[in-house]
């Protein structure tokens, strides 16, 4: 609006400058051309004079000019020393009566410089006359005086007001065009404002796939391609907002470590799934302290202290649970977009990781306690032999065999370590293939049968026929095979029987090797696949037994994809009966 009265004020400043320069242009050039034709109609007049025969009397003169005056409709005025002595308006008998004209200013420029002219309103006419003198010299008997020509100039104001009328006209029509453009133009912009202002509206509200109609050539073409860009951009990014939103909270939801973030004064924000099943804990946890949804202290004075120090940095505890897990507690502070100081809390479940601590702690003991017994046996039997070496060398001859079963022992000890080691390796990047399990099952019985026979121990195989084909590893499906029968033969009776199995199940094969030795009681069912786990832990049978062989089996077993577990616990049945499965081969 204030755009429109603005342009409308300098409209109408414009066209009033326009009119007034025009019309007062027009009518100096309408009274510049009467007073040239009336300079011309006044020298006609005077050659008239000259060219006539001298008149006889003033009166003669005085009736020459009314007749003259009459057809050339003009008022001819002819004044000598300022007394009238000729008018075409005014008879012969009353020119007594007109005033001196001595004073006119046509007149005085007439007698002055030989031509004046004036307007002025006339008493005698009553009305505005443009008057034109000339002086005169004596010539046909008229006297030297001045002639003078009186024009209406109504005539020129008739002009000047039919042109100001047209001009009027011309201004309202075009005001009233500019009126009607204006407001069009002023309803199109405002349903453009309009739109933008939609558009802005439906931005905050979160329509960001809303766009402006863009009207080529249109003043508001760039502003709407610069809104509709801008629109377009925090489309973009309110997408990837989102997009990390979402991976945020999935990222979030999907930590196996438990999340919980704290206000400024100490209380739940919000929490992951982790922590939920952590802490079992309950739908009003938010806005709880975290003592009233963990129930544990430690917790609590961990939160009051980092809130309490400003320039504290991260702090961590660690707490067992009820459930036997450890879990650590790590606090770290941070500051929000109002620079208020807020916690976050993150728990993790190390409690494998102190199992894994206790289970190297373990390995180390076991590993240095099995080396150590045979270890100390050889270097007694060796000292022995050098201090007090026997008489005779075939009595040194038990010492040397006693030397070399512990050193058999110690060899195989590290020769198992060293095996698991290397099944561990492969499973990170063992690729696996489909491998006959009742081909590598023949070449294991066949290995064993030798030693079963000298134990008196039967072998009997119940598979189904086929090859039998797994996903695994050529070595490890023989070692595996090989161990679990080493095992039965050496715990079996003498005339006992070992049994080998295999069973389709679908999806996998499970095989199981069942001997009729002592058993294993259920209080060891599940701790002699740990390494150098052993029923009796101070027993080194003849073997050189180690207490790796099952451990290696789980573990090449874990690599294939599968699993290995003891199935019998020797209660009511004697012997032992261990199972491990395998994916078939697609």
């Amino acid at each position: 609006m204030r755009i429109l009265l603005w342009t409308w004020a300098l409209l109408l400043l414009v066209l009033g400058v326009i009119f007034f320069y025009s019309t007062s242009i027009v009518g100096d050039e309408l009274v510049t051309d009467t007073e040239m034709r009336s300079h011309s109609e006044i020298e006609s007049i005077k050659w008239l004079i000259s060219d006539h025969q001298t008149f006889a009397s003033e009166k003669d003169f005085a009736e020459w000019v009314d007749a003259f005056g009459f057809k050339l409709g003009s008022r001819i005025t002819y004044i000598v020393g300022g007394r009238v002595i000729a008018d075409s308006d005014v008879i012969y008998s009353e020119l007594t009566t007109l005033d001196d004209h001595s004073t006119r200013p046509e007149i005085i420029a007439a007698l002055k410089d030989g031509w004046g002219s004036n307007v002025r309103h006339s008493d005698t006419l009553r009305k505005d006359m443009l008057y034109v003198a000339s002086e005169m010299s004596v010539v046909s008997g008229v006297p030297t005086g001045v002639l003078r020509l009186a024009v209406s100039f109504s005539k020129v104001s008739e002009r000047l007001n039919v042109l100001r009328t047209n001009f009027i006209w011309i201004f309202l029509a075009t005001l009233a065009c500019a009126v009607l453009i204006s407001l069009i133009m002023s309803h199109n912009m405002s349903r453009d404002i309009r739109t933008f202002s939609e558009l802005a509206r439906s931005i905050g509200e979160g329509n960001y796939s809303k766009r402006l109609r863009v009207l080529p050539g249109g003043e508001f073409k760039p502003l709407a391609e610069s809104v509709n860009a801008m629109a377009q951009s925090i489309e973009r990014s309110m997408q990837v907002v989102h997009d990390q939103k979402g991976q945020l909270q999935a990222v979030f939801q999907g930590m196996r470590e438990g999340v919980m973030t704290l206000d400024s004064n100490g209380r739940i924000e919000s929490y992951n799934t982790a922590l939920e099943d952590m802490f079992n804990m309950a739908e009003s946890s938010v806005g709880r302290t975290p003592i009233e949804v963990s129930r544990r202290v430690e917790i609590q004075d961990l939160v009051d202290d980092m809130l309490g120090e400003s320039e504290s940095g991260e702090r961590a505890i660690q707490i067992d649970l009820m459930d036997s897990r450890t879990v650590e507690v790590s606090a770290e502070p941070f500051m929000d977009q109002k620079g208020v100081r807020k916690l976050i809390l993150v728990f993790y479940d190390i409690t494998e990781m102190k199992q894994s601590e206790k289970g190297l702690k373990d390995f180390v003991a076991n590993a240095s306690h099995q080396l150590r017994t045979p270890l100390t046996s050889i270097k007694g039997y060796t000292e022995t032999l050098l201090h007090m070496p026997p008489a005779k060398p075939e009595d040194g001859q038990g010492f040397l065999e006693t030397v070399l079963k512990n050193a058999d022992h110690m060899d195989k000890v590290i020769s198992s370590m060293l095996a698991l080691a290397k099944s561990e390796q492969m499973g990170k990047k063992l690729d696996l293939v489909p491998v006959s399990a009742h081909e590598f099952m023949t070449r294991a019985i066949n290995d064993v049968s030798p030693w079963a026979e000298e134990q008196s121990v039967a072998i009997e195989r119940r598979t189904p026929d086929g090859g039998m084909m797994v996903m695994g590893e050529v070595d490890g499906l023989l070692h595996v095979f090989h161990n679990l029968l080493n095992n039965a033969v050496k715990y079996s009776p003498d005339g006992g029987k070992i049994t080998v199995s295999a069973e389709d199940d679908g999806e996998s094969i499970v095989f199981s090797v069942e001997d009729q030795g002592p058993g294993i009681s259920r209080e060891h069912s599940t701790k002699v696949f740990e390494r150098f786990y052993r029923v009796d832990e101070n027993t080194i049978d003849g073997s050189g037994s180690a207490g790796l062989g099952l451990a290696i089996c789980r573990r090449i077993v874990k690599n294939f994809g599968g699993e290995i577990w003891h199935d019998g616990y020797g209660e009511g049945t004697r012997g032992a009966r261990f199972c491990f499965r395998l994916n078939k081969s697609s």
